[in-house]
């Protein structure tokens, strides 16, 4: 396997991520999440998941993406049996504008984006800080969006690419680990989902 996880174009085709829809089980709590990756102009992705337990919810949304895999613009719509709410952050060239629940949040210029518990997201800030083995950890400025609250939480995360198929994030949240495939793609995080095949 090539330790370079850098943009689209520069991944092998055998490394490139699926054109078809990808669907992950959540285990900690019935729920599903499915997705579809698009290419063309705005290169990106949406998806839907469908989350029961305390609160259940469906989550949609909508991600744009750069040639280096980073969130350049990402629209996410929460809702339950009697509420809705909506969160977009949008890069601007020179920022972020940011409107959410809560009012808008300070975010660095360079934050990795992450939708909380959608592994997707996982992929594209590993690529976008371009991880390997021998590059250790990295620092980076991060922005998580919570579910179903929608709160946008700025702050700081340590990616770290253990091994070729071993993620660990830690530092804006809960430290949570990731097993990868070839691509990575996640394929499972413990206790918390997997990737159906």
């Amino acid at each position: 396997m090539s330790e370079t996880l850098l943009t689209r174009a520069d991944i092998p085709a055998d490394q490139a991520l699926p054109s078809g829809p990808l669907a992950w089980q959540r285990t900690a709590t019935i729920g599903t999440e499915l997705v579809f990756p698009h290419a063309g102009e705005r290169p990106g992705a949406h998806g839907t998941a469908v989350v029961t337990g305390v609160s259940p919810h469906a989550i949609d949304w909508q991600a744009e993406i750069a040639p280096d895999a980073a969130v350049r613009d990402l629209t996410v719509i929460c809702s339950g049996a009697d509420w809705s709410r909506t969160a977009r952050l949008r890069h601007s060239g020179d920022g972020w504008e940011c409107e959410a629940p809560g009012g808008p949040a300070t975010i660095d210029p360079d934050a990795v984006v992450r939708l909380a518990d959608s592994p997707i997201f996982v992929t594209w800030a590993l690529r976008r800080l371009g991880l390997t083995v021998k590059t250790g950890p990295v620092r980076a400025p991060s922005v998580r969006i919570l579910t179903p609250s929608l709160t946008v939480v700025p702050g700081t995360a340590t990616y770290h690419l253990v091994s070729p198929h071993r993620l660990r994030i830690t530092g804006d949240g809960p430290a949570v680990t990731y097993e990868l495939d070839h691509a990575g793609l996640v394929v499972y995080q413990p206790g918390n989902l997997r990737l159906a095949r």
